[in-house]
């Protein structure tokens, strides 16, 4: 079941590098807006999925599927904001850092067992990631507190999925999201909305199509990787969108990509091969 946890969560991390790519094409069009669109869009995939019955919608563990929906959601805004106005390197390598405070937050509310080896190995990881994204100089101004806040409530929202996931199902989980995400999205939204072209709203949609399935996929996972091992393993994602960028953008690769990509695989291979260990519970009726 570990290895299968790791395959997933690493087509998820294809799903959202492919959104990433998509993300730089529309840099015209509001963080709000394009938050927006996610959200509408993946709720409507959820209600679809419900209306035939493939899933049921019902949620058992109320509160912990409630903040799950309410800091990703939260997340994501965040997310979309700080690459607009932090700019792509520091936006990312901000938002990442959620591996670390997942893996802060999962030792008191998941008991996982969180060793100095796998501190050592989140932070080589870490350093990978500022060098794939290119980060040279970091600041904490008023927009790098905000991207800063997106890694704190992306971690937060990665043990609550990790928690629900052992009683309740990845449709629902995530379906929490869109919805509390289209209520945190609705105010700021309002203000600021421009209606987007025709072309436009074809890549905010297949954004949206890519942001769900990665999402879906992603929330699967965690229920065998656990919190700290694969918020690691997701780390994987702006390494493919680096890659990307060279592959499609003719973007020329440099030396701290090469090096950096290394530096995350490593760490993930590392704990692949010495695993956090994880508290056993029961779990009741959400998909295996």
């Amino acid at each position: 079941m570990f290895r299968k946890g790791v395959l997933i969560m690493l087509v998820s991390s294809f799903f959202f590098a492919a959104m990433a790519a998509m993300v730089r094409g529309l840099p015209e069009v509001s963080s709000y807006t394009m938050a927006t669109i996610r959200f509408l869009v993946g709720g409507l995939v959820m209600l679809a999925v419900f209306a035939v019955g493939l899933r049921e919608m019902r949620w058992i563990n109320w509160p912990w599927i409630v903040a799950r929906g309410v800091s990703g959601g939260f997340a994501v805004v965040l997310f979309y904001w700080s690459i607009q106005n932090v700019g792509l390197a520091k936006g990312t390598l901000y938002s990442y850092t959620y591996s670390i405070f997942a893996s802060l937050f999962a030792g008191p509310i998941l008991h996982e067992r969180i060793r100095p080896r796998h501190w050592a190995a989140i932070a080589v990881a870490m350093i990978g990631i500022a060098l794939v994204v290119g980060v040279q100089r970091l600041t904490l101004e008023r927009g790098d507190l905000a991207a800063l806040a997106c890694g704190v409530f992306s971690g937060f929202a990665v043990v609550c999925l990790t928690k629900s996931r052992r009683t309740d199902t990845s449709t629902n989980i995530f379906w929490s999201q869109c919805l509390f995400g289209l209520v945190i999205v609705a105010w700021p939204a309002a203000t600021t909305w421009l209606w987007p072209t025709a072309g436009q709203w074809v890549f905010l949609v297949i954004i949206a199509l890519l942001a769900t399935a990665g999402q879906l996929t992603m929330t699967y996972a965690y229920k065998f990787t656990g919190a700290s091992f694969g918020s690691l393993l997701s780390l994987v994602t702006p390494v493919l969108s680096s890659l990307v960028g060279i592959l499609h953008f003719r973007e020329r690769p440099t030396a701290g990509f090469f090096v950096g990509g290394l530096l995350i695989l490593v760490a993930c291979a590392y704990l692949s091969f010495n695993p956090v260990s994880q508290a056993v519970e029961e779990t009741a009726d959400a998909e295996t």
